[in-house]
């Protein structure tokens, strides 16, 4: 096998084989740019403005576990559901649902929106 990747050795391989499964969360994954905030932040209020804060939260609750294959399955609709986001913002979206902790990223934002709503309303 390393006959054919002249630039990978054992060590390479054994490196990247111990990391191959692992399940530990990186500092990547739990930081957001500020493009992807925005955009959290953008569809926390489109939902709360659809009064469908409560169904959003408990769905992506379930979903929680299986994040990353719901942003792959994202790849495959992308023709279908780029009609609500531009392109940028939905390859922005599914980079975020590939984080391990985006879904509580926006489920954090929902509720946020939400609270900030309800003081409006009651203040």
């Amino acid at each position: 096998m390393f006959s054919f990747f002249r630039d990978f050795d054992k060590q390479t391989f054994k490196r990247e084989l111990k990391h191959a499964f692992s399940v530990g969360s990186t500092q990547e994954d739990n930081s957001l740019s500020e493009k992807e905030h925005a955009l959290i932040v953008r569809l926390a209020e489109i939902i709360h403005k659809r009064r469908l804060t409560t169904p959003a939260i408990l769905f992506l609750e379930c979903l929680q576990p299986l994040n990353y294959v719901g942003s792959q399955s994202m790849v495959f609709f992308r023709p279908f559901l780029t009609f609500f986001f531009s392109a940028r913002e939905y390859d922005l979206l599914q980079g975020i649902l590939e984080k391990r902790t985006g879904i509580k990223m926006i489920i954090g934002e929902l509720e946020k929106v939400s609270n900030r709503h309800d003081n409006k309303k009651n203040g």
